[in-house]
């Protein structure tokens, strides 16, 4: 039992925690926007989706990933995301427009990338 607990815990050592900082918006032109912060992209957007969160996204209806970035580093995350929640709208769109001039929805493209991942690694661990 002992081996299982000291596996399990060099499984979760060897994998870095990730940080995610994201931007929610709606289908409106100029409409409102939400930073937020998590530790799992998907499961968030989820409980967005399914209104579990009953928070400024939830009331304004915005239900589209416009832009997100992912850290490894926590200070840095944390410094990056008070810098961005600092900023004045107008910086918001620019970091928005740089990446995603489309505004397009983000989500449908993360998640098809990250069960292609899933995939792969099931492949690689089967040739194993």
């Amino acid at each position: 039992m002992s081996e299982n607990l000291d596996n399990s815990l060099q499984e979760n050592t060897s994998k870095p925690e990730k940080y995610w900082l994201y931007i929610l918006s709606n289908s409106k032109p100029n409409g409102p926007l939400y930073l937020g912060d998590t530790n799992c992209l998907q499961a968030r957007m989820n409980e967005h989706l399914a209104g579990l969160r009953r928070d400024y996204a939830h009331y304004h209806r915005l239900d589209r990933l416009v832009y997100f970035e992912i850290w490894t580093d926590h200070d840095k995350f944390a410094a990056r995301l008070r810098r961005v929640r600092n900023w004045p709208r107008d910086m918001r769109l620019l970091l928005i427009e740089s990446l995603n001039p489309d505004w397009d929805d983000l989500l449908p493209q993360f998640v098809e990338e990250r069960e292609n991942r899933n995939q792969q690694q099931k492949k690689q661990e089967k040739a194993a």
